[in-house]
């Protein structure tokens, strides 16, 4: 069975197949960006989170069609997610606390995109509409006697990784390794620079998720909870709201420019 899983992993279609999904995956982070950015400067205009981006691509001309290829490209990267937790549980030590928490965050990573890619899919075959899942098992979970407890200590950890994905882009180990005989230098510099800002950018999103999380266990409101559909709303009333909205949505551009190198390039499609 190992020796099958290993040799299944090593398959080049499948790493091609990954690969892609990192194409999805900038996609999204590119249209999220870009819309944040139309509304910071146009005033009829609002950001949206990943549904009612998908939502906005649906409604363009052959719009189905490429959420319905996003929801498809997306599952590689679900797959290559869970085959990282599957490997860490090789390991020479898989019960130490380090591994256990990559092994959970694979996990987490895997399942909120394959989220996403079900909520393509929703919107190309118009099963359900728009739903805050943050929001709703924040209402769920209120009405458990220690929910407000599970919802601070829920924003917290995203929080914590919010803060971590900040320090990964300076330290420069969430960046990927390019196959540096392939890339020239020059794209591989400027990769990994604007690389650096679309994970910092992601991480902010993710300590203001955390925040919002915070306040809606302190106040004991689940309307303050929300991704970063919520997180946008929110900060769009703020003074400067514009210019966080811009910053943001740079940040997140960069993001998806950078997904696209590394889908072209990147060393290791599945470790």
């Amino acid at each position: 069975m190992k020796q099958w899983f290993h040799k299944a992993i090593a398959n080049p279609w499948l790493r091609q197949y990954i690969l892609v999904g990192y194409a999805a995956k900038g996609t999204v982070y590119l249209l999220i960006g870009t819309i944040a950015i139309q509304a910071a400067v146009i005033s009829d205009r609002k950001a949206a989170g990943t549904y009612l981006t998908l939502t906005w691509l649906a409604d363009r001309p052959w719009g189905k069609l490429l959420v319905c290829l996003i929801a498809i490209a997306l599952t590689g990267y679900v797959l290559r997610r869970l085959l990282q937790a599957i490997l860490i549980s090789e390991a020479q030590n898989p019960f130490s606390l380090k591994s256990i928490l990559q092994c959970l965050g694979y996990i987490m990573s895997g399942l909120s995109y394959a989220g996403v890619a079900h909520s393509a899919l929703n919107i190309v075959f118009e099963l359900g509409e728009y739903d805050d899942t943050i929001e709703d098992l924040a209402n769920q979970l209120f009405e458990q006697p220690i929910g407000g407890w599970l919802i601070f200590l829920g924003g917290i950890a995203v929080t914590i990784i919010g803060f971590s994905y900040i320090y990964g882009a300076y330290s420069g180990s969430y960046i990927s390794e390019f196959q540096s005989s392939d890339i020239h230098h020059r794209l591989e510099k400027w990769a990994t620079r604007i690389g650096k800002l679309g994970v910092s950018a992601r991480g902010v999103a993710f300590i203001l998720t955390g925040i919002f999380l915070i306040q809606a266990a302190i106040y004991g409101n689940s309307e303050l909870a929300g991704g970063l559909q919520n997180a946008f709303r929110v900060l769009a009333t703020k003074p400067m709201g514009w210019l966080w909205l811009s910053l943001i949505g740079l940040g997140l551009i960069c993001y998806g420019l950078y997904m696209f190198v590394a889908a072209g390039y990147r060393r290791y499609a599945i470790r």
